[in-house]
């Protein structure tokens, strides 16, 4: 069962979490697969991409109608991003996911990427089998995305010349498209026009950059706002996020974080290096920048919620309360 940030989606999440247990095939309780399975489905996560899918989707005339439909897509979403996070364990090595061992550290790598890839596979029978050819492009699309987000993110790794360009490139393949993805789903399978659809989409875009630009700062935060994260772990694998690369803007701190970087690469960074790196960020003002960065896009998407539809004026509030589950960690002390 997923833990909900909403406790007004409960209800509908449920049948999410149902539908999930309901499209995995019988023979998969079995063996292995069985075991594998189990683990992957009782490490769900706080389920914010179906959330959203069922968000968008009550504002459209045929929700009603088209719940059972909704359910399943927003049951799709979840196993992509699930499958996603089995491949991103692999790739970082990591051993521990919400407080337990990832199905690479438990299995062995080889097994967690062909139950990565199973899942994958399931999503793609379900979507030619249930004919939903529409928002199945979309997830496809979405699929394709995020493997170029990785790829591209891959390639920055310790580039110390990283724009702003190319990391927004790269976090929208990570995490920004499913946001836009899963809201224009919501938007299109309840009847919505056109020019809405936009709109959720827009919204999703918005809500997908403050999501991940907020995880990032997380990476130079203590663990005081509920998110299981170590510290400047995104610094240490190379991943330069946008306060790093304020600093690297900055003439006065740039040769430094260049410094900082290469220790980095070659795995020698100490306690004191970490501390550098957050003195010049500072000096660069680059927490401040970052951070009013994410809050232009939450107000982007506070702007954009007043041109949806205002007939469901609860659902509006619920988006809106959303948002303020997303607070923006306090920098590091000086």
């Amino acid at each position: 069962m997923f833990f909900n940030a909403l406790p007004e989606l409960k209800e509908e999440l449920t049948q999410v979490s149902c539908e999930m247990e309901s499209l995995l095939p019988e023979d998969w309780n079995q063996g292995t697969v069985g075991e594998i399975i189990d683990d992957v489905m009782n490490s769900r996560g706080k389920g914010v991409r179906p959330s959203l899918l069922l968000l968008m989707a009550k504002l459209g005339p045929n929700y009603t109608q088209c719940k059972s439909r909704i359910f399943r897509l927003g049951a799709l979403s979840e196993f992509i991003h699930m499958a996603s996070l089995i491949h991103d364990d692999i790739i970082d090595d990591s051993h521990i996911r919400r407080g337990q061992p990832t199905i690479q550290a438990k299995y062995g790598k080889d097994m967690a990427v062909y139950a990565g890839d199973l899942i994958l596979g399931q999503t793609l029978l379900i979507i030619l089998r249930d004919k939903l050819q529409d928002s199945g492009m979309l997830l496809a699309q979405t699929i394709q995305d995020m493997c170029k987000g990785e790829i591209n993110q891959a390639a920055c790794r310790y580039k110390v010349s990283v724009t702003e360009d190319e990391y927004y490139q790269n976090i929208y393949g990570k995490t920004v498209s499913m946001f836009v993805s899963v809201c224009r789903i919501g938007g299109m399978e309840s009847g919505c026009s056109d020019k809405v659809v936009d709109l959720m989409g827009n919204i999703g875009l918005h809500l997908g950059y403050l999501f991940q630009i907020r995880d990032d700062l997380l990476d130079f935060s203590l663990h005081d706002m509920g998110d299981i994260k170590s510290i400047r772990l995104d610094f240490q694998e190379g991943i330069l996020t946008l306060p790093v690369i304020y600093a690297l803007k900055n003439p006065l701190c740039k040769a430094g974080v260049e410094d900082l970087i290469e220790l980095a690469r070659t795995g020698s960074l100490t306690d004191d290096d970490m501390v550098h790196l957050d003195t010049f960020i500072m000096q660069a003002k680059g927490f401040e920048k970052t951070v009013q960065v994410a809050e232009g896009h939450r107000q982007k998407i506070l702007d954009l919620l007043s041109y949806l539809p205002q007939h469901d004026k609860k659902t509006i509030m619920l988006i809106q309360h959303l948002l303020s589950k997303l607070p923006l960690p306090k920098p590091p002390k000086k």
